[in-house]
């Protein structure tokens, strides 16, 4: 059977009418050409999924009636990415990856070597809504206001707490696979990922998080990865030895 069209709100979701914003009715009924009576779904990560009905298609408004709970919201396995700017078509890219690799929350993190210094918060937050809407997933990840990475290293105990640290390192003679299969790592369930920029990371970057206690330092492999590939790359191997690929 054809899955309903999927769209996300952040209203309040229960049996009912809701008028869509004016994005949203424009998408329907210009892009999608859906017609009254159509089934869609309508979700968020705090009330979880609901089939709904359009019920009303005006110029500018559409309003659906809300009809039948379907599935509560998905839990993330809870691992944060840290991550450099980059430019806009390949930041695009890294958001929408993000949410389908299942971080639940994301830094953006000017660096030393960082040469992007403007980020648009809500672009990123449309590219995760995005594909949150076209992989399933009831859950969008949080994003965090740019900081300057010393700020977090300067903080570093009370910034990640009890959460264990993998800092991708183009530099690391450590392999990944061996370090995160190793027995001590896969009862840790709060995790964060660090991925430089183009440029990679700063001398004094580097050898501060090298001191950490917390802090595992990883290589990718034999290549140099660009930052949006260096990020699907380590969730894929994250999620297949301690995240929610093994269960």
């Amino acid at each position: 059977m054809k899955k309903n069209l999927r769209i996300y709100s952040k209203e309040n979701l229960q049996k009912g009418n809701l008028t869509l914003n004016k994005k949203q009715s424009h998408y329907l009924k210009n892009v999608m050409r859906l017609k009254l009576n159509d089934k869609i779904s309508v979700f968020n990560e705090k009330d979880g999924e609901w089939d709904a009905s359009i019920i009303s298609i005006r110029k500018n408004e559409c309003s659906i009636l809300i009809e039948k709970f379907v599935k509560t919201p998905d839990n993330f396995y809870d691992v944060w990415l840290l991550f450099a700017p980059i430019k806009q078509a390949r930041l695009d890219y890294l958001s929408q990856k993000s949410c389908e690799m299942g971080v639940k929350k994301l830094f953006p993190i000017f660096t030393e070597h960082t040469q992007v210094k403007k980020i648009n918060i809500d672009r990123i937050n449309s590219n995760l809504i995005e594909a949150a809407e076209q992989c399933n997933f009831n859950n969008i990840p949080e994003v965090s206001s740019a900081v300057n990475f010393n700020h977090i290293l300067d903080n570093w105990e009370k910034f990640f707490e009890d959460r264990k640290v993998i800092f991708c390192d183009e530099r690391s003679k450590s392999e990944a696979l061996e370090v995160l299969k190793d027995k001590k790592n896969k009862y840790n369930n709060k995790w964060a990922i660090i991925v430089g920029p183009e440029g990679g990371f700063s001398d004094f970057e580097r050898n501060s998080i090298d001191n950490k206690n917390n802090s595992l330092s990883i290589s990718l492999g034999p290549r140099v990865m660009r930052s949006d590939t260096a990020v699907v790359a380590i969730l894929a191997i994250f999620q297949m030895i301690i995240g929610d690929w093994k269960k």
